[in-house]
């Protein structure tokens, strides 16, 4: 039966099946894979298991058009198992948003994929966690194509902040473009702050250099991050951030760039008018940053920056701190 399934065999496989061979001693899938309508029916109508290991998810993601009708047609005539054949469909969905694929995104909703859901996406790691389910609209913002995305439909009463999370932290610019086009609002802290813009900022952390290589990143290397953080500020979002560990790592993550990269980036928070003098004196505050920007001491007295001044105005916000605690 696996030899006639693997040669296209319609014929030999009826034969089999007439004279006590088992259809499902042969899965499903190979049925599927062989492209061939005919013999992928036949084996739906006489048995063959459509749930387990999501025979259905893997034909799609070997891209066997062929299945797609067949699909259909079998989901219209078993109502019953519905569910699990619609999880299939959004699973394959996750995979072609995440890979790009706008013809095949366009295949699957055509039948009756569903971009909202959420579930596993294959080929990920930790992809039967449920802490790790995603949804086809969060696969599409990570995604350089944006048509994808746009394909999907994204709207208002989506979470706008998670799909921004998404975009931010593979720095897709023109995708945050268009989900604040649609609306998305940039500023969902409580605080009044852009948590988009945070992770944008986080991600200066994560820029690629050559292997094995210390030298520290140029504004060339964390360019797409700069990008993004001008599209963010150019669109009214706030940098607010905390005084604790997420400052810190901020510091962190610029003690590892060139002091330009400081410079570029308080320039921009200065040109949009993104947050008040007392955060920037406190995010150059501690030693190490005084030390590592002492070479751009002229590029921050341009900007109204003493580093002197930033230290005492820090010095004074924590004296302020303690009072108020005792």
């Amino acid at each position: 039966m696996a030899e006639a399934t693997r040669a296209r065999r319609l014929d030999l496989v009826e034969l089999l099946a007439a004279n006590g061979a088992e259809i499902k001693s042969v899965s499903l899938v190979d049925a599927l894979l062989s492209w061939e309508p005919k013999l992928i029916r036949y084996f739906l109508d006489h048995g063959a298991d459509p749930v387990e290991d999501r025979p259905f998810t893997t034909a799609f993601v070997a891209k066997v058009r062929t299945a797609l009708r067949p699909f259909v047609e079998y989901r219209q005539a078993h109502p019953d198992l519905a569910p699990q054949l619609q999880e299939q469909l959004d699973c394959a969905l996750r995979f072609f948003c995440a890979e790009g694929d706008l013809k095949w995104v366009s295949l699957l909703l055509w039948a009756g994929a569903d971009p909202r859901s959420r579930g596993p996406c294959p080929e990920k790691e930790y992809t039967e966690d449920p802490e790790c389910y995603t949804s086809a609209l969060e696969e599409a913002c990570s995604s350089e194509n944006l048509d994808v995305l746009k394909r999907l439909k994204p709207c208002l009463s989506d979470d706008m902040s998670e799909l921004l999370q998404r975009a931010a932290i593979w720095c897709r610019r023109e995708t945050l473009a268009y989900l604040l086009d649609i609306g998305a609002d940039p500023n969902d802290k409580p605080n009044g702050g852009s948590s988009v813009l945070d992770v944008v900022l986080t991600q200066l952390s994560f820029a690629h250099l050559a292997y094995g290589s210390k030298r520290l990143k140029s504004k060339y290397d964390v360019a797409r991050q700069l990008e993004c953080v001008h599209e963010l500020l150019s669109r009214g979002a706030i940098w607010n951030l905390g005084d604790g560990p997420e400052m810190n790592a901020l510091r962190r993550a610029l003690l590892e760039c060139e002091p330009d990269v400081t410079i570029e980036l308080l320039q921009l928070f200065r040109k949009h008018n993104a947050c008040p003098a007392e955060r920037v004196h406190k995010l150059l505050a501690s030693p190490r940053m005084k030390q590592h920007l002492n070479a751009a001491t002229n590029a921050l007295l341009r900007l109204g920056i003493h580093l002197d001044a930033s230290a005492n105005a820090s010095r004074k916000a924590q004296r302020g701190r303690a009072q108020i605690s005792r």
